[in-house]
């Protein structure tokens, strides 16, 4: 299964996305509320003398509010702009789903390479074991030496199971964030290595402020809040009522046409705290587009650091330390069954090899899931309401591989031989 085939489902069940969709299905209605004509008013009048021969009328009136000063246009403005805030809402929440798709994927794809690679070590423990064995019945070695190398087996085979644990949990949150629980795990296409970007930094903020969803949104939201302003300030303008009142004097045999204008003088009320609270709402949004633009660099800021991190880390461990363990590892082991080296020498040997095959997974999903978070704009929250859009994924920490940060550090600083065995779940953070 690949990223594409994901992201695809993701957009036809992930429910925040539909719910998106009726968000502005909820504004084109409101839209269309605020730009109708108001209704007329239409009655029946009559009028019943209490002596005879008197005048005796009956007829109807008519009553309309003529709407002055552009407001229906004006309302329609702001509302027009809320509907296009509203679909790039719709644009971002689509954004998260599918980086957090991305995000969810290679955490997947990570564990399904740590199974790989726990599953290797455990076939060279399962060797050893052999081997071990072997030296014992050529009485070269001591049945410690394959007690110790049962042990180790052991604790790989508990790294294998946490491993396969790992990736069922990944798979899940996967199903989750596409919007089918029960989707059946599958294997996953990709390539940790091959599908890391190079990034740069000024390249990405440029494109985080120029296509940013989230920024324009708040875009129109300060165009919607400025049409507001000036209705604000037409309302303060009163409308006409214009009223046509017809009778029919049934006594005297005539007919009357009384036609009534009027107008509310604004002497009290010219609509100033609404002027007052508009103008502040205008301020308030063009000060919140300055407040997220900072959030959002802040957020690249600290994205990106994450990024360079994890980069340096897997590129280290690609070209200088991986290559070395599997050497130290490879020359110790044939040593060993030649009888030149213990057994507590392979253990270490082999423990190295595992956690700088680890640690390379590690880093290299950690700058996986940044890059895809920096190429994404900085969207994620793929479960999360639209206007939240906060980040679901576990926080990478410093460094942007957890429990692996200082694994660099360990190996420089490690010394050859020892006795120690292989940790049971090293993968966990």
């Amino acid at each position: 299964m690949t990223l594409a085939d994901l992201q695809n489902l993701a957009a036809a069940n992930n429910p925040t996305i539909a719910a998106a969709e009726a968000l502005i299905r909820q504004q084109q209605g409101l839209l269309r509320q605020e730009t109708l004509y108001p209704n007329p008013t239409v009655g029946y009048l009559r009028s019943d003398p209490d002596q005879p021969g008197k005048s005796a009328t009956q007829g109807v009136f008519l009553s309309q509010d003529i709407v002055t000063a552009g407001k229906l246009g004006l309302a329609g403005a702001a509302q027009r702009e809320d509907v296009e805030a509203r679909r790039w809402q719709l644009t971002a929440q689509r954004g998260r789903v599918a980086n957090d798709v991305r995000i969810r994927y290679y955490d997947a794809l990570g564990a399904q390479q740590t199974v790989r690679a726990t599953e290797e070590v455990e076939r060279l423990a399962e060797e050893g074991v052999r081997a071990a064995e072997d030296l014992v019945k050529a009485k070269q070695t001591a049945r410690l030496d394959v007690i110790q190398a049962e042990l180790q087996l052991n604790a790989v085979r508990t790294a294998v199971q946490d491993a396969k644990y790992r990736h069922q949990a990944a798979w899940r949150q996967l199903a989750n964030v596409v919007g089918v629980p029960d989707l059946q795990p599958a294997p996953l296409a990709g390539d940790l290595a091959a599908d890391a970007p190079q990034l740069n930094w000024e390249e990405s903020l440029q494109r985080l402020l120029a296509s940013s969803p989230v920024l324009k949104a708040q875009e129109a939201t300060i165009r919607a809040a400025g049409f507001d302003l000036k209705l604000a300030r037409a309302q303060a303008i009163p409308n006409l009522n214009v009223q046509v009142v017809i009778q029919r004097d049934r006594v005297e045999k005539f007919t009357s046409v009384s036609p009534l204008v009027s107008v509310p003088l604004p002497i009290f009320n010219r609509n100033q705290g609404n002027i007052q609270n508009m103008a502040g709402l205008f301020d308030q949004q063009r000060k919140e587009y300055e407040r997220i633009t900072l959030a959002l660099r802040d957020q690249l800021a600290a994205a990106f650091q994450q990024y360079q991190s994890a980069r340096g880390q897997a590129e280290r461990l690609k070209a200088e330390i991986i290559p070395r363990a599997k050497e130290n590892l490879d020359l110790t082991t044939k040593g060993f069954k030649g009888g030149q080296f213990d057994i507590a020498r392979v253990l270490a040997a082999r423990q190295t090899y595992f956690e700088t095959n680890t640690a390379y997974i590690d880093a290299l999903t950690a700058m996986n899931k940044v890059a895809a978070e920096i190429e994404g704009l900085e969207l994620t929250g793929g479960l999360n309401p639209t206007e939240i859009g906060t980040a679901l994924q576990t926080p990478l920490g410093p460094g942007g591989t957890g429990s692996r940060s200082v694994l660099l550090q360990q190996l420089q600083q490690r010394s050859g031989g020892g006795s120690q065995l292989l940790p049971g779940a090293l993968q966990g953070r």
